[in-house]
């Protein structure tokens, strides 16, 4: 897993959000008063977009194999149908 691609849990125990955002928000943390101040907002509006981002994506994979499912369904189900009306 290349080091763009590697993804780490946040609070929730649950969703993932790029390493790299957790350090960006670790540095930020380490920052002064008034620097963190004017950074943590936005770090975790980021944070929140990434993590919406990646629940699209696992709603459209999902969807994407159901839909892969379904034509392989159809697809036999087509074809036991020809076979049918040619045995007839």
């Amino acid at each position: 897993m290349t080091r763009s691609n590697e993804m780490m849990q946040d609070d929730i125990g649950t969703e993932q959000v790029p390493v790299e955002l957790m350090e960006l928000k670790e540095r930020i943390q380490g920052q002064p008063p008034m620097v963190r101040a004017e950074l943590e907002p936005l770090i975790d509006e980021v944070m929140e977009h990434a993590l919406f981002r990646n629940r699209v994506m696992m709603i459209a994979r999902d969807a994407l194999q159901r839909f892969r499912v379904d034509m392989a369904a159809l697809r036999l189900d087509l074809e036991a149908t020809r076979r049918e009306a040619q045995s007839n």
